[in-house]
């Protein structure tokens, strides 16, 4: 209890450390392949931080038309989602029966006045401070969303230009040659399991966000690539990212089309191409060692949801990865890694 309380306390410093040393993960082979072609470690950790950075602003820049149109469709889009949700409501069943309920309360109405408290006017709160209060949380999110990308981005770099410090300074403290020896093996197999993982996801995602805007494309839906590397990036979280990603392209869709049938066919052909990645292209990529239980990484989504938010629902499946790493080659921890395991 106090470790949950202490992790979901200090989540704010707890969470661009672990995206950090996540990152640092992904990209430790392409340094070390580096500094294996006589680059300096901290010159070949300058150049893949800086090219990463170039890349994504580069194409934070060329989609940022697409973007802003993506942003401007969407009030549209809830308010046909609204306007096709009141007019089943006004001629479907419930309507029917409310309809139904006033005409046996009708004499009831004739007889009985009404109360006071149905003739008391409801206040309406002021529009403005809503709105403000609106822009206030989002340039506080954004704030807070620019500084832990600055701190991720530094410590990701200085985690890079580490190397294997760390791996020799626990090994030194780890006692005897046979305990040196269990402990690199540990490092070891933990490292490439997370390795690992991380490469599988980043391989996926970048499958589902070719698939879903080359389908997109296709169908005619505007922003395709917008929408294609949003479904890239939720295809990180199980379960609930891919239903996400086609509840939110069916609304886009039905506001483009303004037809049930089309956004129902766009909705179907994401969730089609995310449920074939899960059940066909990640249980052929990823290995035996990183497998879970589906009951286990469902209650992990929600136990790091809870603690920490969004960031913790994408977080949650590396974070298990890493904890079964560890209880698999630790042996008290063995059962919990049983446990674990589908």
């Amino acid at each position: 209890m106090a470790a949950i309380y202490l992790l979901r306390a200090s989540a704010p410093l707890l969470i661009p450390i672990v995206v950090a040393f996540l990152v640092s993960y992904a990209l430790e082979p392409v340094v070390a392949w580096m500094q294996r072609r006589h680059v300096p470690r901290p010159l070949g950790a300058a150049l893949l931080v800086a090219t990463l950075l170039a890349l994504t602003g580069w194409g934070t820049y060329s989609l940022r038309d697409d973007a802003m149109q993506a942003i401007e469709s969407l009030p549209d889009a809830a308010r046909r989602v609204r306007e096709m949700i009141w007019t089943q409501r006004q001629s479907g069943p419930a309507q029917q029966l409310k309809e139904a309920a006033d005409t046996l309360q009708q004499p009831m109405s004739d007889v009985v006045p009404p109360s006071a408290e149905s003739r008391r006017v409801q206040p309406v709160a002021a529009p403005g401070s809503t709105a403000i209060e609106w822009i206030r949380q989002i340039v506080g999110s954004a704030m807070a969303l620019a500084g832990h990308l600055t701190v991720i981005v530094f410590l990701v770099f200085f985690l890079l230009l580490s190397g294997d410090h760390f791996r020799r300074r626990i090994m030194e403290i780890a006692g005897p040659p046979e305990g040196q020896q269990t402990t690199a093996s540990i490092i070891d197999d933990i490292n490439m399991r997370i390795q690992r993982f991380l490469l599988v996801q980043l391989v996926t995602s970048a499958v589902v966000a070719c698939a879903t805007w080359a389908v997109l494309r296709w169908l005619g839906v505007h922003q395709a690539a917008v929408w294609g590397i949003l479904a890239g990036i939720f295809n990180a979280i199980p379960y609930f990212g891919p239903v996400v990603v086609s509840g939110g392209l069916f609304v886009v869709a039905l506001a483009q089309f303004t037809e049930i049938a089309p956004a129902v066919k766009v909705s179907m052909a994401t969730l089609a191409i995310t449920s074939l990645e899960g059940w066909l292209l990640t249980p052929l990529l990823i290995g035996q060692a990183e497998r879970m239980h589906t009951v286990v990484v469902f209650l992990g989504v929600l136990v790091w949801t809870w603690m920490w938010g969004a960031w913790g629902t994408v977080l949650a499946v590396p974070m298990l990865v890493v904890m079964k790493s560890i209880a698999d080659r630790v042996e008290p921890l063995k059962p919990v890694g049983r446990l674990m395991s589908p």
